[in-house]
C-alpha cells in the first residue's frame, strides 16, 4: 500500500509530472526480491490511473526470489541482471524510474550495526552501487526511490546518510524522505520503513501524503481453517506451559 501511495503521488497526484515516456512507465530495480513496486504499478494500471508499465531489468541474486519475481510479474528471467556489483552504467537501459530497497541487515536493531559507509564492505553498503550506476548511466532516470529501515536515520547513520543524499544533490536530484508506517497505510503491521525520492527536475515537487490509519486486524487476512488452527495451537501451548509450570513448582 506505501508503493502504492508513494508511485501514485509521481505519477498522478503531482500534475506538473508527466507519465513516463509515452505514457508507458520503464522500471529499474534493484535487490527486487518478488517485486512490491512492481504491483502498486499493476494495480495503478488495472485502475486505469496510468496507461502502462514496462519492466526494463530487475536485479537479483536470490535464486527462489529470481523465480518467483518472473512468475508474479510473468516476464523472462534474462531480464534478471544479477548482482549489482556486476552491473556497468553504459549497459543499462533508459528507465523512468528506478527503484532500490538496499539489504538493511547492517543497521537494523536487529541486525549488527555495521553501518554502510562507503568502504564497510557490508551488505548495506551496496547502496552505495546505485550511487555509481548513476554516475555511469548516459541518461539518469527521472525519479528514483530508495527504501530501508527507519534506524538508517537515527544518529548512529545520519552522517553517512547525508553524504548519500549529498551525492544525489550533486548528481542533480532534488531530494524527499520521510520515515513512514505500514499500519498507517492500510496494513495492519507495525513496520516503519525510510523512504527517500529523488528527482531530477528542480521544477517539480514531491508532497508524502499522510496515511488514514488501519481498520482491519490480521485475523482479517487469515483463512477461516488456519485461524482455527492457530488458536488450538495456542491453547494447546498455554494449557503445555500450566503443565511445565506446575512440574518445576514441585521440583523446586
Amino acid at each position: 500500500m506505501i508503493w502504492y501511495r508513494l508511485i501514485s503521488i509521481l505519477f498522478i497526484y503531482q500534475k506538473n509530472n508527466e507519465r513516463g515516456t509515452n505514457g508507458i512507465i520503464k522500471l529499474g530495480t534493484f535487490f527486487s526480491g518478488i517485486g512490491s513496486p512492481e504491483k502498486a504499478l499493476e494495480r495503478l494500471k488495472n485502475e486505469g490511473y496510468i496507461k502502462d508499465y514496462k519492466v526494463e531489468f530487475f536485479s537479483e541474486i536470490d535464486k527462489n526470489a529470481i523465480k518467483n519475481y518472473c512468475v508474479i510479474h510473468d516476464i523472462n528471467e534474462s531480464l534478471n541482471l544479477g548482482s549489482i556489483t556486476d552491473i556497468k552504467g553504459e549497459n543499462l537501459p533508459y528507465c523512468d524510474l528506478w527503484i532500490g530497497g538496499f539489504p538493511c541487515q547492517d543497521i537494523s536493531c536487529a541486525g549488527k550495526m555495521r553501518g554502510f559507509d562507503f568502504m564497510s564492505s557490508t551488505r548495506l553498503s551496496l547502496g552505495w552501487e546505485m550511487i555509481r550506476l548513476l554516475k555511469e548511466v548516459d541518461i539518469k532516470p527521472k525519479y528514483v526511490i530508495f527504501e530501508n529501515v527507519a534506524n538508517i536515520t537515527s544518529n548512529t547513520f545520519s552522517e553517512t546518510l547525508k553524504l548519500f543524499k549529498q551525492d544525489l544533490i550533486d548528481l542533480g536530484y532534488s531530494l524527499y524522505d520521510k520515515v513512514l508506517n505500514a499500519v498507517d497505510y492500510g496494513i495492519p503491521q507495525t513496520r516503519r520503513r525510510y523512504f527517500l525520492i529523488a528527482i531530477l527536475d528542480n521544477n517539480k515537487k514531491f508532497k508524502f501524503i499522510d496515511g488514514n490509519g488501519c481498520n482491519k486486524a490480521l485475523i482479517d487476512y487469515l483463512e477461516k481453517k488456519l485461524m482455527k488452527s492457530i488458536i488450538l495451537q495456542m491453547i494447546i501451548m498455554k494449557h503445555l506451559i500450566k503443565i511445565i509450570f506446575y512440574f518445576i513448582t514441585k521440583i523446586i
